[in-house]
C-alpha cells in the first residue's frame, strides 16, 4: 500500500498502467525480479482520512508500505510520523516500509530538505528516497527496491523454515521453484 497526501502528483499513476475506482487507486503491475515474475498489487488512498478504516484493514495483509510526502508541503511531511505509528499498530511487524519525498523536481518550492527526510527515515529504520512522478525520477527504482526487500525477507523466512541437517523431505531445485510471486503493497 502506498499512501500519498492529497494534491501531490502520484507515483502510482506514473508506475502502473490500469484504471481504478475514484477515491482509492488500485493498480496491478507485474515486474521481473531476479528471474521471477512478481505481481504487485498497489493501493493508494492519497492520504484521505475517509479511507483510514480501509487503509488499516489493508495494512494487515500488506508486505510492503510506501509512505509518500510532498517535499513542497511541510504538513504532509509531518503527517508521516502519524502514519508510521498507525502502521506499527495495525500492520505485520515485519512489513517492509519505505519513505518517499515526492516532487523532487520542484526544488524552488521545497519546504522539506532531503536531510530532513533521511533523518526521519533513519529514526524509524526505514529506507528513504526522493522521487518525482512528474519527471519520472526514481519511481521505478522505488518500487523495485521495495519489491527486492520484500523478496529477500520472504526468502530468508523460507530458509529459516527448512529443517537443518535433515536429508529427509523434498528438495526443490531452482527450475522447480514457482516462477511468480504476489506482493501486496500499500501507498500512503
Amino acid at each position: 500500500m502506498v499512501r500519498l497526501e492529497r494534491g501531490r502528483a502520484r507515483p502510482l499513476r506514473r508506475y502502473s498502467h490500469c484504471g481504478s475506482p475514484p477515491g482509492i487507486d488500485f493498480k496491478i503491475r507485474t515486474i521481473e525480479l531476479e528471474g521471477k515474475r512478481i505481481k504487485l498489487q498497489i493501493w493508494d488512498t492519497a492520504g484521505q482520512e475517509r479511507f483510514r478504516t480501509i487503509t488499516t484493514a489493508y495494512y494487515r495483509g500488506a508486505m510492503g508500505i510506501m509512505l509518500v510526502y510532498d517535499i513542497t508541503n511541510e504538513k504532509s511531511f509531518e503527517n508521516i510520523r502519524n502514519w508510521v505509528r498507525n502502521i506499527e499498530e495495525h500492520a505485520s511487524p515485519d512489513v517492509e516500509k519505505m519513505i518517499l519525498g515526492n516532487k523532487c523536481d520542484a526544488n524552488d518550492k521545497r519546504q522539506v530538505s532531503r536531510e530532513q527526510g533521511e533523518k526521519l527515515a533513519a529514526s524509524f529504520g526505514i529506507k528513504f528516497m526522493e522521487t518525482s512522478a512528474k519527471a519520472n525520477i526514481n519511481i521505478e527504482n522505488a518500487f523495485f527496491t521495495l519489491a527486492r526487500d520484500i523478496k529477500a525477507k520472504m526468502d530468508k523466512k523460507l530458509e529459516g523454515n527448512s529443517p537443518q541437517g535433515s536429508n529427509q523431505g523434498v528438495k526443490i531445485t531452482p527450475d522447480q521453484q514457482k516462477k511468480s510471486s504476489f506482493f501486496r503493497c500499500v501507498l500512503l
